[in-house]
């Protein structure tokens, strides 16, 4: 793959609102991470800054990491793929403005044909943005796909939704015979 590749309305209705209702439940666990850009390490502790946001990591390290992974086999079957690399889940909070975060890869040092795909769960005026300037609108169950190597970079939003949320999955497609 080599495109930027958009598919709305990609998981069945039904099953997209049980992960929708699930995700955005109260009783969801979340994980503060206190720097957002693209440029400071995911992990460290910045005291005092407002850019953060909020993760559920499902699977990294070859581990599953959250019971959630078991809701999805649906959702790996509609990507129809050989192995998960990993399953992050962001929420993030309404700014007075978009902001972007930065541009980066999810993952490094993957087989070149890892894909990663970004899960829409709520429909805001925040996007996902390549270094080619292309954007693609945060539209619930609405997914894009692209390359692993692409640099992109995520956003805040700043319309009535509260929080912007996405499911990231990198992974390797199945091939095809």
């Amino acid at each position: 793959m080599t495109d930027i590749v958009v598919q709305d309305n990609f998981l069945d209705k039904e099953y997209f609102k049980k992960l929708q209702s699930e995700i955005l439940s109260a009783r969801f666990p979340w994980y503060l991470i206190a720097a957002v850009k693209g440029n400071e390490k995911e992990n460290e502790y910045y005291p005092f800054r407002a850019d953060y946001k909020m993760v559920h990591i499902v699977y990294l390290n070859r581990q599953i990491q959250s019971n959630f992974w078991n809701e999805l086999n649906p959702l790996f079957s509609a990507l129809d793929l050989l192995a998960v690399l990993r399953v992050k889940i962001n929420l993030s909070k309404r700014e007075e403005k978009v902001t972007e975060h930065g541009m980066h890869v999810d993952l490094k040092n993957v087989p070149e044909n890892a894909l990663t795909s970004i899960l829409y769960m709520n429909t805001n005026n925040g996007y996902t943005k390549f270094e080619n300037g292309e954007k693609v609108e945060s539209v619930e169950n609405r997914l894009v796909t692209f390359p692993n190597s692409f640099k992109h970079t995520g956003t805040t939003n700043s319309c009535d939704a509260i929080y912007r949320c996405v499911m990231n999955i990198d992974w390797i497609k199945r091939e095809q015979d």
